[in-house]
């Protein structure tokens, strides 16, 4: 029996182990533009198969990548070829604590199955990143994982109570609410370690009760200054909505191809927001700041049907970037919420002077800035562009007191500019950590350090 088939015989299900990896492609990338081919893949259906297969490459010095769905956007699941990808897309646990307000539920629960099912307990599971209908729970704490409410509600970091993780020899690890003992403080060390530290096997989640739907505000602005300084007016005046969604022109544009929405024919820059329930008083004040800074068009809509209308601008721009280029890289950088018009001002110079087309979107009301390079062709001078592009956009975000990624992580995407970020003494206290939980190396090896 050579080694792999001793792994097959410890899983569940022997079938399990995929060795034969033809129509298995989907396994070998993310959302990014890397790919790398594996020697197996394991779809994990238990913990015990998480530790089973674990254990295996600890004895057999085999390299593991967790993966989720595989939305992410940094290659954090990118395979090892000469290791095992380990899928936990099958953990799908999902128990609701009705009294207790919290959600137990396994990694490959979709995120918004989370999200609909706490609603049908009257609760509420805030983080929405704009993947929950694909993305899963697992990937979202590895990758710490923001969403559209976060300026209100927070990110998936702060819902976090507890975490069951399998550690790089084998262990089961117990965190937060898992655990009796003194090791709370671990699960934040897991949270956006993207699967370096060790495997989720099982989330704690807490919930909330659910929130009254509030009013929805599209304004379209001729220069993205006037709709970034808009943001900034509304930060400053205390005002927290629920959404607080900005796009630049050309974002808008593309969305607009993709599905026509009135008023955004000409707009350079559109603000999406929802206010924190049906308030008047605080759509009244969002509506001043709008028209104090030039809005152009202005809609407030509290119609069901009309406000999903709205939305589509915004859900619908990751299909529409997708169908405008052939490549089309996405970085996530974050700034403090003043230098958010700064940093929307560079990048509209950007894509002024650049032969790619270059747009903008992202989480206004946190300082995250989710900024596109796209080109029409993989050509050697448009992907060199593409780097050079992001390297100028990695040190401008840095020079205005911001970091390199807000929700995307690290990956093998952005490691070349952790430096940038990092002093060395912090980069070799993480190096220190990895060496504690992984001193072989084996847990998601060549990612974010």
């Amino acid at each position: 029996m050579n080694s792999l088939e001793h792994l097959r015989s410890q899983l569940s299900n022997p079938a399990n182990l995929i060795t034969a990896l033809d129509g298995h492609d989907a396994y070998f990338h993310d959302a990014t533009t890397e790919s790398e081919k594996p020697i197996a893949i394991v779809m994990a259906e238990s913990e015990a198969d998480v530790i089973a297969t674990v254990s295996f490459c600890a004895r057999h010095s085999i390299p593991i990548v967790p993966r989720g769905a595989g939305t992410g956007l940094s290659g954090g699941c990118i395979p090892h070829p000469r290791g095992i990808v380990l899928s936990t897309e099958r953990l799908r646990k999902l128990e609701i604590n009705t009294q207790a307000r919290s959600a137990k539920c396994g990694p490959g629960v979709i995120t918004k199955q989370l999200m609909d099912t706490a609603a049908s307990h009257g609760l509420a599971y805030p983080p929405d990143p704009a993947s929950m209908a694909e993305s899963t729970l697992g990937g979202n704490v590895a990758e710490g994982a923001g969403g559209l409410r976060c300026k209100r509600f927070g990110v998936t970091e702060d819902y976090v109570l507890g975490l069951q993780a399998v550690t790089a020899d084998g262990k089961l690890l117990l965190t937060g609410s898992y655990s009796s003992g003194g090791q709370a403080n671990l699960t934040d060390l897991l949270i956006a370690s993207e699967g370096t530290l060790a495997v989720i096997t099982e989330i704690e989640f807490a919930l909330i009760p659910r929130w009254e739907t509030g009013i929805t505000i599209l304004a379209a602005f001729n220069h993205p200054r006037h709709a970034a300084q808009t943001v900034a007016d509304i930060t400053s005046a205390g005002i927290i909505p629920t959404v607080l969604e900005f796009l630049d022109g050309d974002a808008a544009e593309c969305s607009n191809q993709y599905e026509k929405i009135e008023g955004l024919e000409k707009a350079s820059a559109i603000l999406l927001i929802e206010t924190a329930g049906p308030d008047s008083n605080q759509a009244g004040q969002i509506k001043q700041f709008c028209e104090g800074n030039h809005s152009s068009f202005m809609r407030i809509e509290t119609d069901t049907i009309k406000v999903d209308e709205l939305w589509r601008v915004r859900r619908n721009l990751s299909k529409a970037v997708k169908a405008a280029a052939k490549v089309r890289i996405s970085e996530d950088v974050a700034v403090p919420n003043s230098k958010f018009p700064d940093l929307v001002a560079y990048v509209a110079e950007m894509n002024r002077v650049s032969p790619l087309r270059i747009n903008s979107f992202g989480h206004a009301g946190d300082g995250n800035l989710h900024v596109n390079f796209m080109s029409k062709s993989d050509s050697p001078a448009d992907m060199h562009a593409i780097e050079a592009g992001i390297a100028e956009l990695m040190r401008k975000t840095l020079d205005l007191g911001g970091t390199l990624t807000g929700e995307h992580g690290i990956g093998t995407a952005k490691r070349p500019y952790l430096a940038w970020e990092f002093d060395p003494p912090t980069l070799d206290a993480m190096r220190a950590m990895k060496a504690v939980f992984d001193p072989a190396g084996l847990l998601n090896p060549g990612k974010l350090l």
